[in-house]
């Protein structure tokens, strides 16, 4: 392509879809993930530099994932470091429930009750063996009987009982050998399964499961109501959970919910306090309190600071930033989702939205309240990787 200068002399240009592949994937890595999609769509060339694994966008703030968008059954997404919606048309995703979200992979739930891990950039989907809590939880649960005052359960609330929780221990793109783990049915008790197994394995052990967590190459899990207990699994050969010797503050508030964090190997418990507005009818959170878990030592001692990181939770994997690489993140904060597993409260669907700074005890908030999410839409916290 030849261009003529304002001296009239004849100027090469450059064919930008023949620059070097190498150039290209270094460029990819100072792209927000919108970017790099839209790199990806410039040409055939980009297109196949954008699709290889070792071409990464540079790091993302997780997105916030809500509900399908009534008018184009689009899943909504919320990107926090932009302050924008996004509605992807991801096929795989219409209807889902999500309760899981880890290493750029979703767990999700059909209105069939049929359990999946998902990648929804790049369509890979594991299809995961019938839950056990609806082939043998709901058999002997009213939900399969005549409705009563007291046992009604639409689909949709089903969908949102079957798992409170799902993680990962590693990357299904990286590793074969990896287990999903999940706390499932309302006694919240704990299943994991491999590939190649047919069915969900019980961990025998404790209910009532607040949160599950993999770190240091175990498997920890934290109740918060009445004897607060952390537990461990250290043997897969026969799966148990064993009580941890530590101290943790008896706790006695239903409404207490606890989250168990890794930041660089260091364990935490972000315990959550939340108020139910009767006339509102929706829930709220009013305080958090962070201890950090010395497991050798057995015990656990308040801490005002994280360290300055970011801190995500909800129904997902915990993801922890460096807020000096994102502005707009703040340092030494929390950022919640809402956490309400009901169907009701019409009015406000899902408000509880925060961001809680640890060095002023003060709440803020990063999602518009006066934005309708519906109940059923259980917004989780997701870290974008395309691959």
């Amino acid at each position: 392509m030849a261009w003529l200068n304002v001296s009239g002399a004849s100027v090469t240009m450059a064919n930008w879809s023949e620059l070097p592949i190498d150039l290209l994937e270094y460029l990819t890595s100072f792209l927000s993930l919108p970017d790099y999609h839209r790199f990806g769509a410039v040409c055939q060339n980009w297109w196949s530099v954008a699709k290889q694994k070792h071409s990464r966008p540079a790091n993302q703030l997780p997105w916030l994932v809500l509900g399908d968008d009534y008018a184009t059954q689009k899943r909504t997404f919320f990107n926090l470091l932009e302050n924008k919606h996004y509605c992807i048309d991801i096929p795989e995703l219409r209807g889902q429930y999500l309760c899981g979200s880890f290493y750029g992979w979703l767990f999700t739930i059909d209105i069939q009750l049929n359990a999946r891990l998902l990648n929804p950039f790049t369509g890979k989907q594991y299809d995961l063996p019938p839950l056990p809590a609806y082939s043998e939880y709901f058999k002997t649960h009213a939900y399969l009987r005549e409705p009563t005052e007291h046992s009604t359960a639409t689909f949709a609330e089903m969908q949102m009982k079957l798992v409170w929780k799902a993680i990962l221990d590693y990357d299904p793109s990286d590793r074969s050998d990896f287990k999903v783990v999940i706390v499932y049915g309302e006694n919240r008790v704990l299943a994991f399964w491999r590939p190649g197994d047919l069915k969900w394995k019980f961990i025998d052990g404790y209910w009532y499961i607040d949160d599950v967590l993999f770190s240091n190459g175990n498997l920890y899990t934290i109740t918060s109501m009445g004897d607060s207990r952390l537990n461990v699994v250290d043997d897969w050969s026969a799966p148990k959970l064993t009580q941890v010797k530590v101290t943790i503050p008896t706790i006695f508030d239903v409404m207490c919910f606890s989250y168990l964090v890794d930041i660089r190997g260091e364990l935490l418990l972000v315990q959550r306090y939340r108020e139910y507005n009767v006339v509102e009818q929706h829930h709220t959170t009013i305080d958090v309190q962070v201890r950090k878990i010395d497991v050798d030592g057995g015990v656990s001692v308040v801490c005002k600071h994280i360290e300055g990181y970011a801190i995500f939770l909800g129904n997902s994997l915990p993801v922890v930033v460096d807020p000096s690489k994102f502005p707009s993140c703040r340092k030494n904060t929390i950022y919640f989702t809402d956490i309400s597993f009901t169907l009701n409260a019409p009015k406000y669907g899902r408000d509880d939205f925060w961001i809680y700074d640890m060095n002023t005890c003060r709440f803020s908030r990063y999602y518009p309240r006066n934005i309708f999410i519906p109940p059923v839409a259980a917004p989780i916290w997701f870290n974008p990787n395309p691959w």
